[in-house]
């Protein structure tokens, strides 16, 4: 990688696609210096759906780790950081706002990423590529952004598209997150660090993704297949997925596939139509039927004729009286 021969490099993350990001950039070159990250006491009662210890790659590479006392740093990391005295520093897959005081101990800043199916602006805040699944949406504009006091509205770096089609699910976009941020900061890590690279700012009005709770993966039978295969692929691993409720037993939903809209006319939406020795069972919906594929629950066998029923009020932060406020795009 052509940067300065004393460029350093500090990389912060607790993610698995961030691994694998920083995987590509050592084996690049690209001169990291220092690791930020939790500890897997931390990472497990912060409940870090995409967890992974940065120990053994830190060991691997000779490069120091730091663990702050809190997953979201306060005053007392600010020290550190100053002391540090990093060029650069790239954030991927850190849950949490880091304080300005340690951004701006950085030469040439601190980088993150966002992205929406609109590109920036639009989709700020929360979750947008579970948000893009459950919208339907065929695309993702992703950014390498300057990170800065606003969330999400620093100055962009650079933008990488990729589809979105209807066999994937969220693991299968972080994987497309991955290859496109890898990409994109071997473009760009170069001339930062030269000090010639260009940000352009984001312009136009922001939109904003609510927050995303493990609760709203709760199934709706009285929804369409589409919506339903939807949620399910967007919640599902490394997410806490979707699930239902027989008769109080609750059964997580990991894999469903659009079935048929020839079976399941006289049945009520949820009710389980027919069960297979695969384990795989038929749930009907008010236009078709869905296959689930993968499920488990303790205790719990499906049978056909049983019906499920969705507990509590329907309240979903994507349910049918929230889908207004969702972000929208006029020029599609």
């Amino acid at each position: 990688m052509d940067v300065p021969d004393d460029a350093e490099i500090v990389y912060t993350s607790v993610s698995t696609p961030g691994h694998h990001v920083l995987e590509t950039l050592l084996e690049q070159g690209a001169p990291i210096t220092q690791i930020v990250s939790i500890t897997p006491e931390m990472g497990e009662a912060a409940g870090v759906a995409k967890y992974t210890d940065f120990a053994p790659i830190a060991d691997e590479h000779d490069i120091p780790i730091y663990y702050p006392d809190v997953y979201s740093m306060d005053d007392s990391d600010v020290d550190f950081f100053e002391e540090l005295d990093g060029d650069l520093m790239i954030v991927n897959g850190w849950n949490r706002i880091i304080p300005g005081e340690i951004l701006d101990t950085f030469s040439y800043g601190v980088l993150g990423n966002h992205g929406s199916a609109f590109g920036l602006p639009k989709g700020r805040g929360r979750s947008p590529l579970n948000w893009s699944l459950i919208e339907e949406l065929d695309r993702f504009l992703l950014s390498i952004i300057r990170l800065d006091a606003d969330v999400d509205a620093g100055a962009v770096a650079a933008t990488r598209k990729f589809d979105i089609n209807q066999f994937d699910t969220i693991q299968s976009l972080y994987y497309k997150v991955s290859l496109s941020i890898e990409e994109m900061l071997l473009d760009v890590i170069p001339p930062i660090l030269r000090g010639t690279h260009e940000f352009e700012p984001q312009e136009g009005e922001p939109t904003y993704y609510p927050k995303r709770t493990p609760d709203d993966g709760e199934l709706h039978w009285a929804e369409p297949v589409d919506d339903i295969y939807n949620l399910v692929r967007a919640v599902t691993q490394p997410y806490p997925g979707a699930f239902t409720f027989h008769e109080g037993d609750r059964v997580d939903i990991w894999a469903v596939r659009p079935f048929s809209t020839d079976f399941g006319h006289d049945a009520a939406p949820g009710e389980i139509i027919a069960a297979f020795h695969t384990d795989e069972f038929i749930v009907s919906t008010p236009d078709g039927a869905v296959l689930v594929t993968e499920w488990e629950a303790d205790g719990w066998q499906p049978e056909a004729g049983m019906v499920f029923a969705s507990e509590g009020d329907h309240d979903r932060v994507d349910g049918k009286e929230q889908k207004q406020h969702l972000t929208t795009s006029d020029d599609d």
